[in-house]
C-alpha cells in the first residue's frame, strides 16, 4: 500500500465522524451549475443504490475537508443528489461547482441557499473541454488544492476521460474520486496518472475499508480516491 497523505494530516478520524460502515463486515458557498442532475429514484432497490453513494461521497468529502484540508469542489455530475449539501456540512466555507458532462441527464434547477447557478451552453463539449472552461472561467483555481468528484460509475467499455489533462491543470495539487462497475484491473488502471489513496478500491458499500476486511456483500460497484503524486500534502496512511 502507498501511504498518500501527509504528515500534516491527523489521523483519519473525519470518515468516522456519523456512522462507520459495517466491518467483518458563515460564508456561503460558491455553488455553480453548468448542467443538472439526476433525482433521486422511486425503485426501492435504485434508492438503496443512490444511498450507498451518497454515504460514499460523505465519507470522502469529510476525510478531504477535516484531513486534506481541500475547500474547492467540482462535482462532476455525480449521479446522486445532495453533494453541495454534503460539502456544506462538513466545511460551510468550502466552494463547490457543479458541471454537467454530455451525456448526464436531468433537469436544470436553481440551488438553493442563495448560490450563484451558471447552466451549460448546450454544446456536445467533452471532458477536455469541460475542464478548460472550468480552468479559464476562474470558478476554480488551480493554483490551490482542489477535488474532483467524478463518481458516475465507469464501465469497461465507457470509462473515465480527462484525467490526464485534469492532473497537469491541478497545478496545486488535489484528488479525484471514481468510481467503477468494470473489473478490479480496470478500475485500479483508470486512476492513471493519479496516486490510489489506500486502500486503493474497494466496495463503494464500505470503502475506505479494503474489501479483504469485510465479509458482507457488497454492492458490486468499486469506488476510490487519487491523488496529484508529488504535491499537496504528502504522503501519509488511512488510520
Amino acid at each position: 500500500m502507498t501511504d498518500v497523505r501527509g504528515p500534516e494530516a491527523g489521523p483519519l478520524t473525519a470518515v468516522f465522524r456519523e456512522r462507520e460502515p459495517r466491518r467483518a463486515p458563515g460564508r456561503k458557498s460558491r455553488v455553480v451549475d453548468l448542467g443538472a442532475h439526476a433525482c433521486a429514484p422511486a425503485d426501492p432497490a435504485e434508492a438503496e443504490q443512490v444511498r450507498l453513494h451518497q454515504a460514499f461521497l460523505g465519507r470522502v468529502v469529510d476525510y478531504l475537508c477535516a484531513d486534506a484540508g481541500i475547500r474547492q469542489f467540482v462535482d462532476w455530475g455525480c449521479p446522486v443528489p445532495g453533494t453541495a449539501e454534503c460539502v456544506r456540512r462538513a466545511d460551510p466555507d468550502a466552494a463547490v461547482v457543479h458541471v454537467a458532462p454530455r451525456g448526464t441527464a436531468g433537469v436544470l434547477t436553481a440551488a438553493s441557499d442563495n448560490a450563484t447557478v451558471l447552466s451549460g451552453d448546450g454544446s456536445a463539449s467533452g471532458t477536455d473541454t469541460l475542464l478548460r472552461r472550468l480552468h479559464t472561467s476562474g470558478l476554480v483555481d488551480f493554483d490551490e488544492p482542489v477535488a474532483v468528484l467524478m463518481t458516475r460509475p465507469a464501465t469497461e467499455q465507457a470509462p473515465p476521460t480527462g484525467l490526464d489533462t485534469l492532473h497537469s491543470m491541478m497545478r496545486g495539487g488535489g484528488y479525484v474520486a471514481l468510481t467503477s462497475r468494470a473489473s478490479r484491473a480496470v478500475a485500479e488502471q483508470a486512476f492513471h496518472p493519479f496516486l490510489p489513496v489506500e486502500p486503493g478500491v474497494a466496495d463503494l458499500t464500505w470503502w475506505p475499508y479494503p474489501d479483504e476486511d469485510v465479509s458482507a456483500p457488497g454492492c458490486g460497484t468499486l469506488a476510490g480516491l487519487g491523488r496529484v503524486p508529488g504535491r499537496g500534502r504528502g504522503v501519509s496512511r488511512w488510520r
